[in-house]
């Protein structure tokens, strides 16, 4: 196994950024298998073909210096908690923080430790195909499928500064929710019909707060650009279309990111794991540019 973009930072007191791998799927409620998505995700960001150059022509070796934490197999999501608290509360003096999943629950556990560590108020990125709002999911309240609605319960971000974008797989619980609360949504349909609406809610939701977590759900992608996901859900975007959001986030200060619901098991000629190196390239080039 490679390591995250070769990360030739050894010395962590040098780094600016760490990531670190939650190889954690037990809150999946369909495919289980993306907690091999972490060492996969390395293998595709390590590998001889990898360019180190964004498309705005930033080499994003010559900023970042990313230091590998490695992976934890956590046996709970609390133990989980107390991991990523431990990595979050010695780490948060860094520009970036990048956590590889894993299911989506791991957002609610990564989220709550920044919220504990760091002063300031957040607002969340969720690029999803689902909106995860379900007040539990077969009896459990913290399945991948509950992850936003945990965040806003319990306190830990304000629902007028979260943005959903991709969203096509609800129901009229999650919908009445979002609106009640005050979320605020982009479709995949309006992602193609109108871009800028989503830049202006994204603006609109980030007004204000302190820092800002991105949450990249891999099956936002169509199954053409991503069949290797926990659930797939067709009538999604193109991974031309991800690469336009990332370039709506620049000026905006990111302080973490996570990759979720990857699968390698069911990934085709490396597809999904290619875009998501895509996806990292150009995100790491568009916040080497910081506010």
């Amino acid at each position: 196994m490679g390591l995250f973009f070769g990360a030739e930072t050894k010395n962590k007191d040098e780094a600016n950024a760490i990531v670190l791998g939650l190889c954690w799927d037990k809150s999946s409620s369909f495919r289980k298998g993306s907690a091999k998505a972490p060492s996969t995700i390395r293998e595709y960001t390590s590998s001889r073909i990898y360019n180190p150059y964004a498309e705005n022509n930033i080499n994003i070796k010559d900023y970042w210096k990313i230091y590998d934490l490695g992976d934890v197999a956590p046996h709970s999501l609390s133990e989980a908690f107390q991991v990523v608290k431990e990595v979050v509360s010695g780490n948060q003096h860094l520009n970036l923080l990048i956590f590889l999943g894993g299911d989506h629950s791991i957002t609610y556990v990564t989220l709550k430790a920044f919220k504990e560590a760091l002063n300031g108020s957040w607002g969340l990125i969720y690029l999803d195909a689902h909106p995860d709002l379900y007040e539990n999911y077969d009896g459990d309240p913290y399945s991948h499928a509950c992850t936003a609605r945990r965040i806003v319960e319990d306190g830990i971000v304000n629902p007028q500064h979260i943005i959903q974008i991709g969203i096509r797989a609800s129901t009229a619980e999650q919908t009445a929710y979002a609106k009640y609360a005050k979320i605020k949504t982009v479709t995949a349909s309006e992602v193609y019909k109108n871009a800028e609406k989503f830049s202006f809610l994204i603006a609109e939701a980030l007004d204000e707060v302190d820092n800002i977590y991105v949450s990249l759900d891999v099956d936002i992608l169509d199954p053409a650009f991503a069949p290797g996901v926990d659930n797939p859900e067709g009538g999604g975007i193109t991974s031309r279309n991800l690469i336009d959001i990332v370039y709506n986030l620049k000026g905006l200060n990111i302080k973490a990111l996570d990759i979720v619901e990857a699968n390698p098991d069911y990934d085709c000629s490396g597809i999904t794991f290619s875009n998501i190196s895509k996806f990292l390239r150009e995100f790491l080039g568009i916040t080497a540019i910081k506010p």
